[in-house]
């Protein structure tokens, strides 16, 4: 049940006649205040919360201390974080445990909804790494599709729920431990919703809907944004509860000073502080003699620094503190206080999961990622991890559930929703890699990604880089069971870029111009969410010409007619800067004749990769080789090494040959305090590194191996990793390096 009121908004003289005598009064203190009544015909007191992102978790502190004086409040009524804390308090929560859970908060996972990678298929893992990127935009027949929010709210229900103990909607929020009311505002008429019945996190949820920041909450037939926009402190609220005196916390959003407003950012932001403190004032001049306002005095600290709650609820304990002598009278006749809410009661058992799926996804595909859960008691943590195997699918906006009953019986029903069915997603990219000395490539890359085409989830998907390096790949890759096990792909992809000789002092002296095309059919099995076998044919044709320099040959053409089996493991937790796992992987080559190659030869390549991390600090060991088991392969199969992080001081890609052998030790700090959630995670580190290239797999010796290493400062942007880097390798080659995006 929703009821909607609108702050009341006096005359500007009435206004301002009020905001005088509250002012008057709040000096005066506790000595004229009006005695209170004790026993049954006691005072009605409510508590309410105001709005106020991180700010707002210094109510846990103020709600404490009020405790400790001996007020439990009859009512409590919030807005935006304030309906949060409010919401947790009201169910049953102790003061002690409103601590404990915001201080264990996942806040980061909040503002960082993307699916855990242990969630995702081997082939999502691997398109992280074919492109890093990770800004996109929806696209359909009608064009680009712009997100309803800079953030999907998919982890902050998850959350939400997570905090909240599982249970069955509340007809009525009177019913928690503390009467409670959540604040929303309508977008569509700017009026404030007051949210009294339904399940306390979609309550939550709703009141804290920062525009711009999360997608508009849908509730009912209302789309509701953050409440602090139509009643920050919802006073009036609480009066209509029956509240005799108002205890109003308030978390106020400083105004910008003139000085201090230079963007378009700053303008929009101060528009919004100061709607919102528009009807603060309104509500701060309602307020009685009797009513208490604290304003909440949290320093500095920035209303977006969640991590911060020790500090912020210690400042609550003290706003309270030094309003004592104004709160104590509110005490007086209060009984002693006690805990008795909804996580008392036993978690019910899941009977049956009942799926809402609007997506092309079958139910079957949905419904064995829940399956954990059914005949065990509700667990909200159980419940989160299976539908964030459901989220991690790919199609949807949000996967959420609600506690039902059927028959007798207690299940979940699950809301996979999928607004932009026939919508697919597009992600831009940029690359570029500079060694600041002969060599620097330049591109912009675009990946298009369809929704999904059948049941099992089957997709098509586009790539295209265009600069230095051009290339365009179209991939059919079709799943072939609910399971997403047994899969078969199509492929084509163009490429033209150059291809450079070197002497082994480092200079280029000769520069081909490389036009090549492919077509492969593959077919494989992926294994979980961690591995996959593959094998496939390969047809390509293509040609070299010498464009720069002397070569030995002005022209090459390049005929590739072979068949492969390769192998992959993925259990990295990052893929650009991993802090724990492993990835492997493993390829063997055919090339025939018969097919149309320029020759019958053989090759084998591996390579391996592990993380550990202590601390802020991470060590990566990698080793990777590659041999040519028979035959004489073209030069378009050579084993190619050099580069940031491949021998750094090398030229990229500099030395090439049939066989070669590579290791990699790699150390990296983290920069960013584990406190910090927003920002870009900045990394400083170095590198050890050994390898050669060699014509004859007889030819290896351990004298031959060149050795290098690198100092570099890295970051993890939305257009995946930055490196501004340092290398130096045997033999005095040096080079400084800026790497941005996926490498070439």
């Amino acid at each position: 049940m929703t009821q909607t009121v609108s702050p009341k908004r006096p005359f500007p003289f009435v206004r301002l006649i009020l905001a005088l005598l509250g002012a008057v009064l709040l000096a005066a203190g506790a000595t004229a205040q009006e005695p209170l009544e004790t026993g049954p015909d006691r005072p009605k007191v409510a508590l309410v919360l105001s709005g106020g992102g991180a700010l707002g978790l210094s109510h846990v502190g103020a709600i404490q201390e009020l405790e400790a004086m001996g007020i439990r409040p009859d009512f409590v009524v919030g807005t935006s974080m304030g309906a949060v804390i409010g919401g947790l308090y009201a169910s049953g929560l102790s003061s002690a445990e409103l601590e404990e859970t915001v201080n264990g908060a996942n806040w980061s996972g909040v503002f960082n909804p993307s699916p855990e990678r242990d969630n995702l298929t081997y082939r999502q893992k691997q398109q992280q790494v074919d492109f890093p990127g990770t800004a996109s935009l929806g696209v359909s027949g009608a064009g680009l599709l712009l997100p309803t929010g800079a953030i999907s709210d998919q982890a902050l229900m998850k959350e939400l729920r997570r905090v909240t103990p599982a249970r069955m909607a509340v007809k009525d929020f009177d019913d928690l431990t503390i009467p409670f009311r959540a604040v929303a505002t309508d977008i569509a008429t700017g009026e404030a919703v007051v949210i009294g019945s339904g399940e306390l996190p979609m309550a939550m949820r709703a009141s804290m809907s920062v525009p711009g920041v999360f997608p508009a909450f849908q509730l009912d037939d209302r789309l509701l944004v953050d409440g602090g926009l139509a009643a920050n402190i919802p006073v009036s609220v609480a009066r209509e509860m029956g509240a005799d005196i108002v205890i109003a916390l308030w978390t106020p959003n400083e105004l910008l000073q003139q000085e201090q407003i230079g963007s378009v950012v700053d303008v929009l932001s101060q528009t919004v502080s100061l709607l919102i403190l528009a009807n603060e004032r309104a509500s701060i001049a309602s307020l009685g003699p009797n009513d208490v306002l604290v304003k909440m005095d949290t320093g500095k600290i920035s209303p977006a620094a969640f991590t911060r709650s020790k500090e912020l609820i210690e400042a609550g304990r003290a706003s309270i503190r030094a309003q004592a002598g104004r709160i104590s009278p509110v005490a007086e006749g209060r009984g002693p206080v006690s805990y008795a809410g909804l996580g008392d009661a036993p978690a019910p058992v899941v009977s049956f999961v009942r799926i809402e799926n609007t997506s092309r996804l079958s139910q079957s595909l949905l419904e064995e990622r829940m399956s954990p859960v059914l005949g065990k008691p509700a667990d909200t943590t159980e419940i989160n991890e299976a539908l964030d195997r459901i989220y991690a699918l790919g199609p949807f906006e949000r996967v959420d559930y609600t506690m039902a009953e059927q028959d007798g019986l207690t299940g979940l029903v699950v809301r996979a929703e999928d607004s932009r069915r026939n919508a697919g997603r597009v992600r831009l990219g940029m690359i570029v890699e500079n060694d600041f000395n002969t060599e620097s490539d330049v591109a912009v890359s675009v990946d298009y990604r369809s929704a999904a085409l059948d049941a099992y989830g089957s997709e098509i998907r586009a790539i295209a880089t265009i600069g230095d390096i051009n290339e365009f790949g179209l991939e059919y890759f079709r799943l072939l069971e609910p399971a997403q096990s047994w899969f078969a792909a199509a492929r084509a992809e163009i490429e033209n870029r150059p291809v450079n000789i070197y002497t082994q002092r480092g200079f280029k002296t000769a520069g081909y111009d490389l036009t090549y095309g492919l077509l492969g059919i593959d077919a494989g099995r992926q294994f979980g969410n961690i591995a996959e076998i593959r094998a496939g044919t390969e047809l390509g044709t293509g040609r070299a010409k010498l464009n720069e320099g002397a070569g030995p040959i002005s022209e090459v053409d390049i005929h590739t007619g072979r068949v492969f089996v390769s192998a992959g493991l993925d259990m990295l937790d990052n893929p650009f800067f991993p802090t724990t796992g492993l990835t492997a992987k493993a390829r063997w080559t055919q090339g025939l004749e018969g097919l149309g190659d320029n020759a019958d030869y053989q090759t084998l390549s591996v390579s391996g990769l592990h993380a550990y991390t202590f601390g802020r600090n991470t060590l990566l060991t990698s080793v990777s080789g590659g041999l040519r088991l028979s035959g004489a392969p073209p030069i378009d199969t050579l084993y190619r090494i050099g580069g940031l992080f491949s021998l750094s001081g090398y030229r990229l890609d500099e030395l090439a040959g049939e066989n070669f052998a590579a290791a990699r030790l790699i150390y990296r700090r983290s920069l960013m305090s584990e406190d910090a959630i927003f920002g870009v995670p900045l990394f400083v580190g170095g590198s050890l590194e050994a390898g050669e290239v060699w014509s004859s797999p007889e030819d290896f010796t351990f004298d031959d191996l060149r050795v290098g290493g690198s100092v570099y400062v890295g970051a993890n942007t939305a257009l995946g990793p930055v490196y501004l880097a340092f290398g130096r390798s045997k033999g005095g080659r040096q080079s400084a390096y800026l790497v941005i995006g996926r490498s070439f």
